[in-house]
């Protein structure tokens, strides 16, 4: 795909998709330019990409942008999940605290969104509920911004599951690929200052390098700091470690593992099994578990009907999945 033909297109799993099919001989063409709308033409078949929709999976899969009503349709197929409540204010937090229906730590997250934008995860008293609440408010104010029309404010208070973060990619009822996302932290050297350390960890970091992205500097950053009794100007002690998120979401500035070969049969039954109850052909599973390698106990937190594919076409750590290939292999079977 030649440099700028599509300067519309922004989203990177689209971008890499219309470049492998390129690479693979598939002809594309762009529907209009006002739609993010392609043709991709191989033999005598023709597949349409629109917007954020790759085309093979059905129109029900919008349902597990409801992250609420994904984990209470897993819930009664037996599939482990974290305990959620949807509420629409600080003072249905505190009742569901003061009912014991909840307890410290938990987390406070929109229903309806990815990326972990506003997710505010551990948190442990009134001060950070207020924090997270805040959040909230930015994101549904900048949701005001992009057009999408809220009739009720409305967010989710979920139990936090203690793990590693893992994301297991299914298509075509396989597991194809799975990264482990590890928190973002900064380690001392006993000379740099914290702020010096975060502007080193960004810069290294492989989404934020390629995307040319400023270090991730928020409340949620400022939480942290304030959690380890820290300040941008304090210089860490050698070794000394500080996590800078509680959440390990790659947008954030988690770092990738591909852990593929790594994964049990039992979280590929599992993964595999969510899917199939949302008639999903191609989906992102997030799943929390101890050991990925081991059975064990285990909560799905969320399914993402468009996964992002970055972290397994290019982890931090680890061999490279071409997962856009596959995809478009999945699309046309006759592909080589």
């Amino acid at each position: 795909m030649a440099k700028n033909k599509y300067p519309q297109v922004t989203n990177t799993v689209i971008k890499n998709l219309l470049k492998e099919a390129k690479k693979s001989g598939i002809q594309v063409k762009q529907i209009d330019k006002r739609f993010l709308s392609f043709a991709l033409i191989y033999k005598d078949k023709t597949h349409y990409f629109f917007h954020k929709k790759i085309g093979i999976n059905p129109t029900n899969s919008a349902l597990v942008s409801n992250k609420f009503l994904t984990l209470k349709i897993l819930e009664k197929t037996n599939i482990k999940v974290p305990k959620a409540f949807l509420t629409a204010s600080l003072s249905e937090v505190k009742k569901l605290l003061k009912t014991k229906k909840i307890k410290y730590p938990f987390v406070i997250k929109p229903f309806d969104y990815s990326l972990g934008v506003a997710v505010t995860a551990n948190i442990n008293d009134l001060a950070t509920i207020k924090l997270a609440y805040s959040r909230l408010q930015r994101y549904w104010r900048k949701a005001k911004e992009w057009g999408k029309k809220k009739k009720k404010k409305l967010f989710m208070v979920e139990e936090y599951v203690t793990g590693n973060d893992y994301r297991i990619l299914v298509l075509n009822n396989k597991v194809v690929a799975a990264t482990q996302r590890v928190y973002p932290q900064i380690i001392g050297d006993g000379k740099k200052t914290v702020k010096q350390l975060i502007k080193n960890f960004y810069q290294k970091h492989s989404y934020f390098k390629n995307k040319n992205k400023k270090p991730l500097i928020d409340k949620e950053l400022k939480r942290n700091l304030k959690l380890h009794n820290v300040e941008f100007d304090t210089v860490l002690d050698k070794g000394q470690t500080i996590r800078l998120r509680q959440t390990s979401n790659v947008f954030g500035g988690g770092i990738t593992i591909n852990i593929t070969d790594k994964i049990h049969p039992f979280y590929k039954k599992i993964a595999i099994k969510a899917c199939q109850k949302f008639n999903l052909n191609l989906a992102g599973v997030d799943l929390i578990t101890k050991n990925i390698s081991k059975k064990d106990d285990y909560s799905i937190i969320e399914i993402n009907s468009f996964p992002a594919l970055d972290m397994h076409e290019n982890p931090d750590q680890g061999k490279d999945v071409n997962v856009s290939k596959l995809i478009l292999q999945s699309i046309f079977p006759n592909l080589k």
